[in-house]
């Protein structure tokens, strides 16, 4: 588990001098240190791509290389590999870019109820990673989507 600010705009990983410039406390009840405003559930990301690995059939293997591969429309977007932020990573990092089986991997969020909206009195925030060197068919299935973190709020 890791702590969030009240604001809900910093992650707290251990106590810190940080956390006293932050101007507001991460405890709901400063004289209980362990009623947190905001929890985020951490999952571990090292297992995941370990299975990813390991379990790959060697169909999969092949398509671990398929963004470095495919060749796109200039203008068209058909997978999220194409896209400018991407395209700017490789050439702000060349040295991963050069080695087509780095695994690259994009943000997802799903279920998003900003609190208190619709009339909730709860949401659920889960945040997915998904490898971007699969082609489209495969990159957005759920085989490969992994959680890695839940954040919750009542």
């Amino acid at each position: 588990m890791v702590a969030c600010c009240i604001r809900r705009t910093t992650l707290i990983w251990t106590t810190s001098s940080f956390v006293d410039n932050l101007g507001t406390s991460r405890q709901r009840n400063p004289n209980c240190k362990k009623t947190l405003y905001v929890v985020l559930r951490y999952l571990l990301l090292t297992p995941r791509l370990q299975r990813l690995r390991l379990c790959a059939s060697e169909t999969t293997a092949e398509q671990m290389t398929w963004y470095a591969n495919h060749k796109t429309k200039e203008g068209s977007m058909c997978h999220p590999s194409d896209a400018k932020a991407l395209r700017h990573f490789d050439r702000r990092h060349p040295d991963f870019a050069a080695e087509p089986r780095n695994v690259r991997l994009g943000l997802c969020t799903d279920g998003f109820a900003p609190h208190g909206q619709y009339g909730r009195t709860y949401s659920c925030w889960p945040v997915k990673l998904t490898p971007y060197n699969l082609p489209p068919g495969m990159c957005m299935s759920s085989e490969y989507m992994f959680l890695t973190m839940v954040i919750p709020d009542p």
